[in-house]
């Protein structure tokens, strides 16, 4: 969507307020001494002819150099400004100070020469606030650019990760259909609620901690139910009321990890676990899950949708305000993921 830009900064205004500032910085002097209306107007007109000129440089003549014509804006830069000097010297001595010139002793060369330079300084003044100018917009539109972008592949993953999510709900609601069907009601139950969750949450930036930690919750609640006697689960947090209620995240990121815990932990040689450790501190949050490793023969066909997703989520959400390390050992694998919170 685009923005709307404020007043002050539409062309026009700003080169109302560059005019006005350049004035008074310039004419200064001028400005501080007791001088009549008459002899304002006529300092503002001088000025003005002479940013006049520099800005007809900027606009037209500086575009030669712009598109690489650099010798024809070389050429069209010396006679312009020769031009310039010779329009402003001619207005200045026949109608703004005619007076100056009947009792000053310098040839009207060497004025043409004082207003030749005042010229060229004033057109270099011009360009470089224009130059100036032109590389900050660009870099402010590189940063927007840069900024929608980011939103854009955050909307792809998010989007990319509810299917994956609910493709692989589904099959755990198919599995527990096929064995035991009396639980099956209860379990689309606590499925809509989750699915109920991610509607109402996917097109929102962020979500408070105690939201996102009590939809983990519903969804280890279900995997609960569905190998809960197969599989030993343990679930903790450690926090404060205060600080769940008081920090955001985004919506769906933490539990792509829990998610894949149960989905590679798989085993028959051993005990079969998972254990899930939020820690919420001030201004962070530490998710930590081990889980055992799954039999080779045992192993889910994987996407390699997750962890890819989450990892360019926390890239694009967080930045360098994230760690998440693995480390994985003869019997467990353990993921520590740890965000700084604003």
């Amino acid at each position: 969507m685009a923005k709307t830009k404020k007043w002050y900064t539409q062309p026009f205004v700003e080169e109302v307020i560059y005019f006005c500032a350049l004035f008074a910085l310039i004419m200064l002097p001028e400005l501080m001494k007791s001088i009549s209306q008459t002899d304002f107007i006529k300092t503002f007109l001088f000025f003005a002819i002479v940013y006049g000129q520099a800005l007809f440089h900027r606009y037209f003549i500086f575009a030669l150099f712009l598109s690489k014509h650099y010798l024809l804006y070389g050429i069209a830069a010396i006679l312009f400004t020769l031009l310039g000097a010779g329009v402003l010297l001619t207005a200045d001595y026949l109608w703004i100070d005619p007076t100056y010139y009947l009792t000053d002793e310098d040839t009207l060369l060497d004025h043409y020469v004082s207003h030749l330079a005042l010229c060229v300084i004033s057109t270099f003044a011009i360009l470089s606030i224009f130059l100036v100018r032109k590389y900050s917009h660009e870099v402010q539109k590189r940063n927007e650019a840069q900024l929608m972008l980011s939103e854009i592949q955050i909307k792809y993953l998010h989007a990319q990760l509810n299917p994956h999510f609910f493709f692989n709900m589904f099959n755990n609601l198919y599995g527990v259909s096929l064995t035991d069907p009396a639980r099956t009601p209860d379990l689309i139950l606590k499925l809509s609620n989750l699915m109920r969750y991610q509607l109402e949450n996917s097109k929102k930036d962020t979500v408070t901690l105690e939201e996102e930690l009590n939809f983990i919750s519903n969804y280890i609640a279900i995997e609960k139910e569905r190998v809960g006697k197969r599989c030993t689960i343990s679930y903790s947090i450690e926090d404060s009321h205060e600080l769940a209620i008081q920090y955001h995240i985004a919506p769906l990121l933490l539990i792509t990890l829990v998610e894949n815990a149960f989905k590679h932990s798989l085993t028959i040689k051993q005990p079969w676990f998972v254990s899930i450790r939020v820690t919420i501190e001030p201004k962070l949050i530490r998710l930590q899950i081990t889980n055992s490793l799954a039999d080779q023969l045992l192993q889910n066909n994987s996407t390699g949708i997750g962890l890819s997703n989450i990892r360019q989520r926390l890239e694009l959400l967080y930045n360098k305000r994230f760690t998440l390390e693995t480390t994985k050992n003869e019997t467990s694998y353990t993921t520590t993921l740890v965000i700084h919170l604003k």
